[in-house]
């Protein structure tokens, strides 16, 4: 039997030879009770709602950004644009008008699916927008359309995600079918996924890990998802009992940790947990262990990339490390000339393999982000030792990871300094226990300006989502600055290292 060359393909061949096995199960909530959507329902919807696309003038190629809450309606919907032959683009929800702006004009959609109508009628006037399961006279759900559906390939787009550098320009990483499936059939090696397991999901599903990993890979194994629309601890643990997987971050595990109830009892039915999209501290790695019964499977990916290194399954994992390469991928340290080093030596890490973009959206030209024998510079720091385990130092660049999402300190210095009385705003990461980074804000006040740190948090609070907000902002009179008047971020970084460090789980 051929295997399946694109998502839509494997969810028609999972139709085919188990139509009435649970894909998409959501649990009963105060708003409704358990459904279950078999892999032949998830397909006749998916094939509803792509030939309402193409009568919305959705073709081949074009992009549709969605801005919707999690479900397992939006996920088909995830489902049904690749199958129209269009490109997804996952809009974080929670943005703020601004954020959401700046990435819905940088991919210049054909078609904006939104709930809310008024907000996103000041998003552009050059695609449609349309509504999604709300009833409404505009709602995509609502469509009957009889359009034909186009041959899609591996070579397609399915996917845009945006990732960004240090200055909070945004870039788009576009992945066809065949990056994910390469990325998704070396995974499922690794950890042993099959039709046989039952993922939990905890997590947003607007980025990677969460669409990927956890709705991706289940579409091509054949696996069952159970969906929760946001994290609650005390429901996780209660739907542990009746998983077999489960991903996270490390700040959610650190929030069930403060569960009672979270102990090996409540993971009994786990065969596999992992953690990635931040670093996994050794002493959350070393109590999860106890508290689980389990060994957390750390690893490693990038926007562009999908995963490109996992911990082995079979509890051999070692602390700190993010494991080996996938089968899929090659993966080399290299000193600054380009040149490979040698086992243990840090240096950059690069990457190649199938599941990597071919170049950034609308950028030709691939720049430095490759090196001239076509290597993806991953823009970390990292090493190899003798066993092929990789283990991360650090980046090149100023990204913070808070809580598994990226933090760009350009774009929050910007809505900082754009504030009364703010003469420069400098934003750094530094060690936190539950987020792995904390956002921290070193604030210098304009001559004579008495700021108001509460007042100003507010004001940040209506520009910026929770997540890039400072966790802390501090008062300063100048900053350490080299010979060119640059600011020495490191300094900074090394001077308040310890301002978390008795932060309480």
């Amino acid at each position: 039997m051929t295997a399946p060359e694109t998502l839509p393909d494997a969810l028609y061949l999972h139709a085919r030879q188990r139509p009435d096995a649970a894909f998409l199960i959501t649990p009963a909530h105060p708003g409704g009770p358990e459904e279950i959507f078999t892999f032949a329902e998830c397909v006749r919807l998916m094939d509803r709602y792509a030939r309402a696309l193409i009568a919305l003038g959705v073709g081949p190629g074009d992009c549709v950004a969605v801005r919707l809450p999690k479900s397992p309606h939006s996920m088909i919907l995830f489902l049904a644009i690749t199958r129209a032959g269009g490109t997804y683009v996952p809009i974080n929800p929670d943005f703020t008008q601004r954020e959401a702006r700046v990435l819905i004009a940088d991919s210049a959609p054909t078609l904006l699916i939104d709930n809310d109508a008024a907000a996103a009628a000041d998003m552009g006037a050059d695609f449609k927008v349309m509504g999604f399961g709300t009833g409404a006279a505009h709602d995509l759900a609502s469509i009957a359309a009889d359009a034909p559906l186009p041959g899609i390939g591996p070579r397609d787009r399915a996917v845009m995600l945006f990732t960004s550098g240090t200055t909070g320009r945004a870039k788009g990483a576009p992945l066809t079918h065949a990056n994910l499936l390469a990325n998704i059939r070396a995974l499922a090696e690794a950890w042993a996924f099959t039709q046989s397991d039952r993922l939990l999901h905890v997590l947003p599903a607007f980025h990677g890990h969460g669409l990927f990993l956890g709705i991706a890979m289940p579409v091509y194994c054949g696996a069952s998802v159970i969906l929760m629309r946001k994290f609650d601890a005390a429901e996780t643990i209660r739907l542990m009992k009746q998983s077999s997987v489960f991903m996270a971050v490390p700040a959610i595990y650190t929030r069930l940790l403060e569960q009672p109830e979270f102990s090996a009892a409540s993971c009994r039915t786990l065969r596999l947990a992992t953690s990635g999209s931040a670093p996994l501290p050794p002493e959350l790695f070393n109590e999860l262990r106890q508290r689980m019964g389990l060994t957390i499977v750390e690893r490693y990916g990038l926007t562009e990339t999908s995963i490109l290194t996992s911990n082995p399954i079979d509890g051999s994992a070692r602390v700190g490390s993010v494991g080996r390469p996938l089968s899929c991928v090659d993966l080399r340290i290299a000193d600054d000339n380009g040149s490979p080093l040698s086992v243990n030596e840090v240096g950059h890490v690069q990457v190649r393999g199938g599941g990597i973009i071919e170049t950034y959206w609308q950028r030709p030209d691939r720049g430095d982000d490759w090196t001239a024998d076509g290597w993806f510079e991953t823009g970390d720091l990292g090493r190899i030792d003798e066993d092929g385990f990789v283990w991360l130092v650090g980046r090149k660049k100023d990204l913070i990871i808070s809580g598994g999402y990226n933090v760009y300190p350009r774009e929050v210095e910007i809505q900082i300094e754009a504030q009364g009385g703010v003469s420069e705003a400098v934003v750094f990461g530094v060690p936190h226990p539950d987020f792995g980074e904390g956002v921290m804000a070193a604030v210098k006040p304009e001559a004579g300006a008495a700021l108001d740190i509460d007042l100003l948090e507010q004001k940040i609070a209506e520009a910026l989502s929770k997540y890039k907000r400072p966790k802390r902002i501090i008062l300063v009179d100048e900053f350490p600055r080299n010979a060119m008047g640059k600011v020495l971020k490191n300094e900074l970084r090394q001077t308040y290292a310890d301002t978390f460090a008795k932060v309480a789980r």
